[in-house]
């Protein structure tokens, strides 16, 4: 929440993709792939087009310890109409529930071969029901970025599948929506707070300003 927090006079090249993410979440993404050490894989969980992706490799390449990595990208590519439409060309808004992987291949080409995409869901909700479950069997994980769902089923739902290769005092966790729970007035869906108070394992430590990223640092489960 500073305002001389280190990523935030970071040059980033804007990318003509669209997505709903914050000019200073474009700047964390890009720096703090620069502090990767080489310990574990790298997973985006939640993508969407691949905004976020591609400022998200572009930090990791700046990186050498990420030589010869890639990043392991899970979404269950599910057109939901009713909040995907108004954020994207009308001329590529597509059927309700339709897989719209091929439009986040297309979006996120440059970067596409520094890429491991899985179609996969963390749980049944809004027309996956057909897509499997992720499994995850790449060994531990150094760092995730996670934009998936507000709600505690669904943070749970990751944390069942991931938390076993976390790394204690080593993973990070950074939630792309974890500040939406300040909005006001409340959502019911806006559950991220409850979710991480109830995981005394996750420790705070980044903030941003603009947009809704928070960063956890995995601990020692007691």
């Amino acid at each position: 929440m500073e305002g001389q927090a280190p990523w935030r006079g970071l040059p980033v090249k804007p990318i003509a993709v669209p997505g709903m993410i914050s000019h200073e979440e474009t700047q964390y993404y890009e720096y703090i792939g620069t502090v990767y050490e080489g310990r574990g894989e790298v997973v985006e969980l939640g993508p969407w087009l691949g905004k976020s992706t591609t400022h998200i490799v572009r930090g990791l390449e700046k990186n050498r310890k990420f030589d010869g990595k890639q990043l392991h990208v899970f979404d269950d590519f599910v057109w939901r109409a009713s909040w995907m439409d108004p954020h994207t060309p009308e001329d590529e808004r597509l059927q309700n529930h339709a897989d719209f992987s091929h439009l986040f291949k297309k979006y996120v080409e440059d970067v596409l071969p520094r890429l491991n995409v899985t179609r996969a869901k963390i749980s049944n909700y809004d027309g996956n029901e057909t897509v499997p479950r992720i499994e995850w069997t790449h060994g531990p994980i150094e760092m995730m970025y996670i934009d998936c769902g507000r709600t505690v089923q669904a943070n749970e739902g990751w944390f069942e599948i991931f938390s076993p290769s976390f790394i204690p005092d080593v993973s990070l966790l950074i939630m792309q929506d974890w500040r939406l729970h300040r909005e006001r007035p409340r959502q019911p869906y806006n559950q991220t707070l409850w979710f991480t108070e109830a995981h005394a394992e996750l420790e705070l430590v980044h903030e941003l300003q603009e947009g809704a990223i928070a960063s956890f640092l995995y601990r020692a489960r007691s």
